[in-house]
């Protein structure tokens, strides 16, 4: 359960933290591919996981409540990009962007839908919001929707502080 894992720049980070960060989206898919095979050993992701376990299937983002508003000039859009398995994993999460008020990732969304955001804005967006909304789909650290049978367990990874 003590054992640490290294990966060159990120921080160290426990099996179950790490596991959670996957199961609400916030590893990309790139990364998400490489994970079982580097934490296999620490984090547990052998056979002694009874059954796969699905990953967590996200309840739906409801739908904002609109006001009426002029005609939209803009097309809808969508923050996390228009793949719709790119859904908002942590609409709680709080976007800044210079000279403009925080704003919810689930107000970012309903301003979006409702075709307020000028569309070379709404481009550039998923890169902007990912990691802070969530939008990455999913991820089974340990492949296969196993899960980590050492959630304690530490990884580290070199030049980030343990």
């Amino acid at each position: 359960p003590d054992a640490v894992i290294e990966f060159p720049g990120q921080p160290a980070i426990a099996c179950g933290d790490l596991q959670t960060l996957g199961y609400i989206g916030s590893i990309s898919d790139g990364q998400c591919e490489r994970l079982p095979d580097l934490i296999n050993e620490v984090c547990g992701c052998d056979p002694r996981t009874p059954d796969p376990t699905p990953n967590p299937t996200r309840p739906p983002t409801p739908g904002p409540t609109r006001a009426p508003t002029p005609g939209p000039t803009n097309a809808p859009c969508d923050i996390c990009g228009e793949d719709m398995s790119m859904s908002i994993g942590i609409p709680a999460g709080i976007v800044e962007f210079p000279g403009q008020p925080a704003i919810s990732c689930q107000e970012l969304q309903a301003q979006g839908s409702a075709g307020l955001i000028p569309s070379s804005t709404c481009e550039r967006l998923p890169s902007l919001v990912n990691s802070v909304c969530g939008c990455n789909p999913p991820c089974s650290v340990c492949g296969d929707g196993k899960e980590v049978d050492f959630p304690v367990a530490v990884i580290s990874f070199p030049g980030q502080p343990a």
